[in-house]
C-alpha cells in the first residue's frame, strides 16, 4: 500500500458518519480537505495522502464519540482508555508476535461487539490470521454513533472497512515487529471488484475473491519475531492513526530504513544484534555490512541515530529528568548518557532543554 488512499475508501468513512451535506462541507474546510470527498461520485483513481486520510479518520471518530459521551471530559476519557488504545499497549508488552497476537485474541473475545473476532491458525507452516464480521444491514444500525464506541473492538464497517480492516491489520503486525510480513495470500468473501490492481497494491500478493472468509496467509517463522515498539510509539501512532500505517512500502526503504525499524523504538528491551537483522532481512552478516557502507552507514551508527533522535523527542515534549530518559534508552547509567548525548549534539542534556526554552 502505497501512501495515498483511494479517495473511494475515503468517502467510505464519511458515509459511515451520515452528516448533512451542509454539514460535511463544513466538517472537510475546517479539516482542509478536498470537498470531492463529500460528493457521490468520485474521479476515477482519484487519491488523498495517507496523512490527510488519517486526519480524517480521527476527526470522524471523535466526531462520532462526541454523540456518545455528553461532554469533553468523559470523551477525553473515552479515547484515552479506548478499548484499541489497551489493547495495543498490551501487544507492545508481548516478546514476540505470536505473545502479541495471542494477547489480542484474548482482548477480542472479551470486549468484541456484534461477534467480531479473529482467529489465529496453523497450516502447513503457515499462519492464517482470519476475521470474524458482523452481519450488517441498513436497517441494523450499521451508521450508529453507538457502532463506533471506542469501549469496543469494532471493525471498520462495509464491504471497504472490511478490506481496509484486513489490509491494515496485516500493517500493524508488521509495524510491532518491524519489519514488512510478506503475505503468502489474502482471501477476501466479497467478489471480484472491477479495479483489481488496486487490490494488489495494497496487499502486495495473490488475493483470492469469493472465498468463505476474510484471512490473510503468513510463514510462521515471523511468529518468533519480538515486539520492538513501546509504549510512547502506541501513543504516537494512535495520534495519527491509521496514517503510519498506511504509509509503510518495504518496496521503497533501503536497507537501514529495514534495520532501523527492526530495531525498533523500544531500547529498554534487549535489541538484535548484527547476526539476527540478517537473519531476518535474509541476508549474510557480510552482505548486510557491505549494504549499509554502500548506503553510507552502519549498524552502530543507525543504532546510534536511533537513540539520538529518541533522546530529542525526549526531551523535547517530556518532563523526563535525564536519569529517566538514559534509562529509556538503554544505556547503563546518566554518565554514558551525557557523553554520548554530548557527542552527538555538542551540548549535555541540560543545555539542549534550556537552549530549546530560550529558543521557544
Amino acid at each position: 500500500m502505497p501512501d495515498k488512499i483511494s479517495v473511494r475508501h475515503a468517502q467510505s468513512l464519511l458515509r459511515l458518519a451520515q452528516f448533512p451535506q451542509e454539514e460535511l462541507d463544513a466538517e472537510l474546510r475546517a479539516l482542509n480537505l478536498p470537498l470531492v470527498l463529500s460528493r457521490e461520485y468520485a474521479v476515477p483513481n482519484a487519491e488523498i495522502s495517507a496523512e490527510n486520510y488519517g486526519r480524517l479518520f480521527i476527526h470522524l471518530i471523535r466526531k462520532l464519540q462526541s454523540q456518545i459521551h455528553e461532554d469533553e471530559t468523559s470523551l477525553n476519557s473515552a479515547l484515552e482508555f479506548s478499548a484499541y488504545r489497551m489493547l495495543y499497549l498490551a501487544m507492545a508488552h508481548a516478546r514476540d508476535l505470536q505473545e502479541a497476537l495471542k494477547r489480542a485474541a484474548v482482548y477480542y473475545r472479551r470486549f468484541e461487539a456484534s461477534g467480531e473476532s479473529f482467529t489465529l491458525t496453523e497450516e502447513d507452516g503457515q499462519i492464517c490470521c482470519g476475521f470474524e464480521f458482523s452481519s450488517e444491514t441498513e436497517s441494523d444500525g450499521l451508521h450508529a454513533p453507538a457502532n463506533f464506541d471506542m469501549g469496543q473492538l469494532n471493525w471498520l464497517k462495509g464491504l471497504t472497512g472490511r478490506v481496509l480492516s484486513v489490509s491494515i491489520w496485516h500493517r500493524l503486525c508488521s509495524w510491532f515487529v518491524g519489519a514488512n510480513i510478506d503475505l503468502n495470500r489474502v482471501e477476501l468473501a466479497q467478489p471480484a471488484p472491477e479495479d483489481l490492481e488496486a487490490f494488489d497494491t495494497m496487499f502486495d500478493t495473490n488475493v483470492i475473491f469469493s472465498c468463505e472468509h476474510y484471512a490473510f496467509y503468513f510463514d510462521a517463522r515471523y511468529l518468533d519475531f519480538p515486539i520492538v515498539q513501546g509504549e510512547e510509539a502506541v501513543n504516537r501512532l494512535l495520534e495519527t492513526y491509521p496514517a503510519e500505517l498506511v504509509q509503510l512500502d518495504p518496496r521503497r526503504d533501503s536497507i537501514a530504513s529495514k534495520v532501523r525499524r527492526l530495531l525498533g523504538t523500544d531500547f529498554q528491551r534487549e535489541l538484535p544484534g548484527l547476526q539476527q537483522v540478517a537473519e531476518r532481512l535474509h541476508m549474510t552478516t557480510p552482505t548486510l555490512h557491505r549494504r549499509l557502507q554502500e548506503e553510507g552507514t552502519s549498524f552502530q551508527q543507525i543504532k546510534d541515530q536511533l537513540r539520538h533522535d529518541l533522546a530529542l523527542e525526549a526531551l523535547d515534549n517530556s518532563d523526563a529528568t535525564t536519569s529517566q530518559v538514559a534509562e529509556l534508552l538503554g544505556f547503563s547509567d546518566s554518565s554514558t548518557f551525557h557523553r554520548a548525548f554530548k557527542k552527538w549534539t555538542g551540548q549535555t542534556p541540560s543545555e539542549y532543554r534550556q537552549s530549546r526554552s530560550l529558543a521557544g
